[in-house]
């Protein structure tokens, strides 16, 4: 063989094993980016991780069972159960306060959150959605919580004057109610709280002039503490569009979640239409007297 010919054989055997390199391992590369269909995993594992904050009633609250025991009990309980049915897997609860429930579906440690809350253009950078199951507010609205000593002062004659006032205002963090809240007084202004009871404690205590809440979720406090009162919807409807007002359920961002979405939106169609729903709904409301922290 001459020298040329056998240089360019050499060559000719070096382009190949070189290519064959190259394509092993993009192969090895695209292996280990490949994420399991999170679905496949959830039923090898054989539980399904909600996150919620049970502090939300009728969504998700705690009630005694018959030996004294704490029970999280609600309607996105029940939705988060037959959920985990239609997998054929048990549903594990992992508990927080709402921010914690955030974080816990951001960062992966929980396969779905059910806790009440709703779609928002802030959320949907961090996270993935089902369709709208349920307003989150029946027969209420996106109201504000103060005492009826506070309400029959000129500072809540109506939305202007709580701006105007500069009030010091509660909300749960990281909550739709937060932002409201931002829209009736100084950030410096807001206190953010974990849980309802929280702010509840605050307000009697005087440390804060309201709360923004959701109405069919503070109505339980009025019981509690007799002195709160939920200021009239016709003057203090702080989304009268209703653009807050269906509750989603959030998933961690990723393609590899898609088909646990298709399921839980399958999920949903069939509730509706069969009216368990509305049934679980009803169902936690006469729970609601029986709810403790």
């Amino acid at each position: 063989m001459k020298k040329g010919s056998m240089f360019n054989a050499l060559k000719k055997v070096s382009a190949l094993a070189l290519a064959a390199v190259l394509t092993l391992g993009t192969g090895l590369l695209a292996g280990c980016n490949q994420k399991e269909d999170v679905l496949e995993e959830i039923k090898k594992k054989g539980s399904l991780t909600m996150a919620t904050s049970p502090d939300f009633p009728p969504f998700e609250f705690y009630v005694l069972d018959k030996d004294g025991k704490k029970q999280i009990v609600g309607s996105d309980i029940a939705l988060g159960q037959a959920i985990a049915d239609k997998i054929g897997v048990e549903l594990d609860i992992k508990v927080s306060d709402f921010k914690g429930v955030l974080a816990n579906v951001q960062g992966g440690q929980a396969d779905i959150a059910i806790s009440g809350f709703a779609k928002t253009e802030e959320r949907m950078q961090a996270m993935q959605f089902s369709e709208g199951y349920q307003r989150s507010s029946t027969n209420g609205f996106q109201g504000i919580l103060t005492t009826k000593e506070k309400a029959a002062t000129d500072a809540f004659k109506d939305l202007d004057s709580i701006k105007e006032a500069k009030l010091n205002i509660g909300a749960q963090a990281a909550s739709i109610q937060h932002e409201m809240a931002g829209k009736l007084t100084d950030q410096a202004k807001i206190k953010q709280l974990g849980t309802m009871e929280a702010l509840a404690l605050a307000l009697n205590a005087g440390d804060l002039d309201a709360v923004v809440v959701s109405t069919d979720s503070a109505e339980p406090m009025l019981e509690t503490f007799p002195n709160f009162v939920i200021l009239p919807q016709n003057n203090f409807d702080l989304d009268p569009e209703g653009m807050y007002s269906t509750n989603v359920i959030g998933f961690p961002l990723g393609e590899e979640y898609q088909p646990l979405i298709d399921l839980a939106n399958e999920v949903i169609k069939e509730a509706r239409e069969s009216g368990d729903l509305e049934k679980w709904n009803n169902e936690a409301k006469a729970l609601i007297g029986q709810a403790v922290e």
